[in-house]
């Protein structure tokens, strides 16, 4: 709750959390159009390998293994749709093939790699400058910021919500999220929907407290400055999108939003 009050929520040492937010933000910027721009198997698995080094150094190794987990059966469940529906309609098969169906979701992985070490290792206020310095209105830069300030949050209430059931004697698994639904909604999902409901409404009076939209520009405390290793991250991603666009051309695609 801190975080939301103004007080930026502690940041797990490294040297992904001296970066500068605008660099990471350029990663995010730059991983995006590459990754809808680029269609084809390998230059998507280089983009999913880069990106999987750079969420590495956040030091998150469960939070990634979770995501991971979950992109995993999304895939196990579409591709069980996709064969299920070659029985009906067996000309599917011969005209999608397995390597395209794989590319939707790493692009997903892409983004979630880039993201993940924006939200977890920028603290709040650096956000907010490095947005107001894009010169952005409030009512873009602003909901940006919560958006990302509320990833880990959030999980942080995953975790409240979980330790609060398991001390009733009720175990959160993927198989009572499966066979028991409703039950599950009722004692999981409920109490997220009402936290994420406060939290909402305590970082708009954190928001007012700040005086964020009152007509006049924030002095930052601390001036973002732009050093080698933001330089050194800012040349890795784009020699990986260029590498990335070039198994584009080499190789080809399945079309452009494939």
């Amino acid at each position: 709750m801190p975080a939301l009050f103004g007080f930026d929520a502690p940041v797990r040492r490294g040297w992904i959390a001296a970066v500068d937010v605008r660099a990471k933000m350029l990663v995010c910027s730059l991983a995006s159009v590459v990754s809808i721009a680029v269609s084809n198997f390998w230059g998507q698995a280089l983009l999913v390998a880069a990106s999987l080094l750079y969420a590495l150094c956040l030091r998150r190794p469960l939070l990634l293994c979770m995501v991971y987990c979950a992109t995993a059966l999304m895939v196990a469940l579409a591709l069980g749709c996709f064969w299920g529906m070659t029985y009906f309609v067996p000309a599917l098969a011969e005209k999608f093939a397995f390597s395209s169906l794989l590319v939707p979701f790493m692009r997903l992985l892409v983004m979630i790699n880039v993201v993940l070490p924006l939200a977890f290792s920028s603290r709040l206020q650096a956000m907010l400058n490095a947005l107001q310095s894009l010169r952005l209105p409030f009512c873009i830069y602003l909901p940006t910021v919560v958006v990302f300030r509320f990833l880990p949050e959030f999980g942080n209430d995953i975790r409240q919500v979980a330790e609060s059931l398991r001390l009733r004697g009720y175990r959160v698994t993927a198989w009572t999220l499966t066979w028991h639904p409703l039950l599950s909604l009722r004692l999981l999902l409920t109490p997220l929907l009402f936290r994420a409901l406060r939290s909402s409404e305590d970082l708009g009076i954190a928001a007012e407290l700040k005086g964020l939209g009152g007509g006049c520009r924030m002095t930052p405390y601390r001036r973002p400055g732009w050093t080698r290793t933001d330089s050194i991250l800012a040349g890795g991603a784009l020699l990986v999108a260029l590498a990335a666009l070039a198994c584009q051309l080499r190789w080809g695609g399945g079309g452009f939003m494939a």
